[in-house]
């Protein structure tokens, strides 16, 4: 998995990027850029955009920077083990799906951002179940 911290560290940071800028645009979804379809606003407005009163985004601020830390533990330092970086990529893949599921069934309307987000999770899970070479000597 070494031969992925990079590319890991680029699509966490990426990632955490889009929420910040979701969560700001939560509170103001009028003023959001959405290229395709229009659907942002709707998204961002509906009621699906926050649980608990807490946006989604915030949920996203954490398992971004989460990620983050487990990369720099597990795969860095070596002082957690790598299962955890699968667990943080299926949990924030279902979670993702759940938003798309959202998107589809109850908002009829899609987000961009909302997108990117799907992309950069499933291309981080991706990176992490993807086959390691085995070493032979």
């Amino acid at each position: 998995m070494n031969r992925f911290i990079r590319p890991l560290i680029i699509l966490a940071t990426a990632g955490l990027l889009v929420s910040i800028y979701l969560t700001f645009k939560t509170y103001d979804p009028a003023s959001v850029a959405c290229s395709i379809g229009g659907g942002c606003e709707t998204v961002l407005s509906s009621s699906y955009a926050k649980i608990f009163g807490i946006p989604v985004s915030i949920f996203g601020i954490v398992w971004y920077i989460g990620g983050l830390i487990l990369i720099y533990l597990a795969l860095i330092k070596g002082t957690v083990s790598q299962g955890w970086i699968k667990y943080w990529a299926v949990a924030g893949l279902a979670f993702s799906l759940y938003l798309l599921a959202m998107e589809i069934f109850y908002i009829h309307a899609y987000c961009t951002w909302c997108m990117v987000s799907l992309g950069i999770v499933t291309a981080s899970l991706i990176l992490v179940f993807w086959p390691q070479p085995t070493k032979t000597t």
